[in-house]
């Protein structure tokens, strides 16, 4: 059995068939482009209020812009994992909007100082705001749907880069900052607006546990519940074993085999990924012996609870995983250094100017970052040991761009190069997201995306900060530092493909589960299966 690729039409049946993910994307599309008007507005004041310093002053709007992300991380993770998330995010949105009303008494002080705490705050807010987001999908997305839903958030960013960044600088020019914050500031109240049908959704509850001593019927409907694809709830209690989804898929009749499938489930149970203490414990007079056990064991985590699930030794894929976007960053990271330089050479200017040159190179990186994903949704089944290999492969095209970026001595080669590791850098960023959605229990996916959040950030910002060094202090070339990067690339597109190989056979494994609910959900099966443990 092998569960199908991403078609074309998927995509907007993702939006159709999933209305409050559609309504989630609305959002995000208004929130991005709201942000660019601010972030052209914040570089026009500063450039008008800062003097000789602007530079300086540049840096410092950047790192308030980061800052929460590190700091912040054990409070946003445990709120995305502990609060209503649709509440969470509304309550980030209308706290930004707060914030873009405010920005203008920046220039009405004339102190630039006054500009710091308050990015600091809207910030603050975004920090909560995106483990909570990135959490949400699942619940809300079926598991087939989850690459397609990543892609799309991709896509949504890219328009809003593209379409977002132009509208706002003639904006700032033609009425000046104060209109730029002040069309933030809607757009976060709009977000907000949209995103009241996912603080009102309601999930499907999980069945009750089964104990040994009493059997119980449990309806196991893939149609109707596609938000789990999870082998264990909450509690850690089996749901669906293999070898009964696969009975189920091969012949739906076959109940007896399911049954005596079902027979070995407190053996199977030992071998599943544990969970953390779920939102709200049981009563401990409620609890058996091994739920007690876990439960012990996860208590007192709270923020730092996503590193307890990552020390676990059977959650060690978890601990690899999350440092997928940060290897990513540390090769990407320095491509905004190394776009600047190109649009700065006159060998590079043929198309025309600076402005010109680096207009061109954005366009490719646009649409690299949306080709990428589609081909490789398209070419690749969705489930988790194929996206593993192509995390591999992405650090490969990353490799290869930059090897066709080090030999480019005009923008004609610049441009494919910058295509193609974009498309690379943005199928790493998706296949990454997927899988963690797909192997994350929703107890603890919140503060496993913060830790995310934060390892990337601090890569991006190191590999930034080394591609700036080496240009101005080391006299690297171009040439040198795409060569170096290329070669970062390659030895990360090693270390993944080793890591895709030791894991094949735990997910070929697991990997008949994974592709029956899968493929139960394309087609909108709705699977009865009794349960007698």
């Amino acid at each position: 059995m092998t569960t199908r690729v991403t078609r074309i039409q998927d995509y907007a049946l993702c939006l159709w068939r999933n209305n409050i993910y559609a309504f989630m994307w609305l959002a995000e599309c208004t929130k991005q482009a709201g942000n660019w008007f601010t972030f052209v507005a914040a570089y026009a004041t500063i450039a008008d209020l800062s003097g000789d310093d602007a530079a300086l002053h540049t840096a410092l709007f950047l790192v308030c812009r980061r800052l929460p992300y590190l700091v912040l991380f054990p409070l946003s993770g445990l709120a995305a994992d502990r609060l209503n998330r649709g509440g969470l995010l509304i309550a980030a949105c209308l706290l930004q909007s707060a914030v873009s009303f405010s920005l203008p008494l920046v220039r009405l002080s004339g102190h630039i100082e006054l500009l710091y705490p308050l990015v600091l705050l809207q910030y603050s807010a975004q920090a909560f705001y995106d483990p909570a987001r990135i959490a949400s999908v699942p619940t809300v997305v079926p598991p087939a749907m989850l690459c397609v839903a990543s892609t799309l958030d991709l896509m949504g960013f890219s328009l809003m880069a593209i379409f977002g960044a132009a509208v706002a600088g003639r904006t700032a020019a033609a009425y000046g900052t104060a209109v730029c914050f002040r069309i933030e500031g809607c757009a976060f109240l709009v977000s907000a607006t949209l995103l009241l049908r996912l603080a009102t959704w309601q999930p499907p509850h999980p069945q009750p546990e089964a104990t040994p001593t009493r059997p119980s019927s449990v309806r196991h409907s893939v149609g109707s519940n596609r938000a789990s694809s999870n082998t264990t709830n909450a509690d850690g209690a089996v749901k669906v074993t293999e070898a009964e989804a696969v009975a189920v898929v091969a012949d739906v009749g076959a109940v007896a085999a399911v049954a005596a499938a079902r027979g070995r489930c407190n053996d199977d149970q030992s071998d599943k990924p544990p969970e953390l203490q779920p939102l709200r414990a049981k009563p401990q007079s409620a609890v058996g012996g091994p739920e007690r056990e876990q439960q012990r064991r996860s208590c007192g985590c709270g923020g730092f609870g996503a590193l307890h699930f990552m020390s676990e030794r059977r959650n060690w894929d978890v601990a690899a995983l999350v440092w997928c976007k940060a290897t990513g960053a540390l090769a990407w990271g320095a491509a905004d250094v190394l776009n600047g330089r190109f649009a700065q050479m006159s060998s590079m200017q043929t198309l025309g100017g600076p402005e010109m040159t680096l207009g061109a190179i954005l366009v490719a990186v646009g649409l690299g970052s949306v080709a990428g994903p589609m081909i490789a949704n398209a070419l690749t089944p969705g489930v988790a040991r194929w996206w593993r290999i192509s995390i591999a492969v992405a650090f490969g095209f990353l490799a290869a761009g930059y090897l066709v970026m080090a030999s480019a001595v005009t923008i004609s080669s610049v441009l494919p190069a910058t295509a193609i590791r974009t498309a690379g850098s943005a199928t790493l960023y998706i296949h990454s997201t997927a899988t963690l959605q797909h192997r994350l229990p929703d107890s603890v996916r919140g503060r496993l995306f913060a830790v995310e959040f934060v390892l990337w950030t601090v890569s991006e910002a190191g590999s930034t900060l080394f591609g700036g060094y080496a240009l101005d202090s080391l006299g690297w070339s171009t040439r040198h530092l795409s060569t170096a990067l290329s070669l970062l690339a390659a030895f990360f597109a090693v270390c993944w493909s080793i890591n895709a190989r030791v894991l094949w056979g735990r997910d070929s494994r697991e990997g008949s589960l994974q592709e029956a609910l899968l493929e139960a959900d394309h087609g909108r099966l709705d699977v009865e299966v009794a349960e007698d443990c």
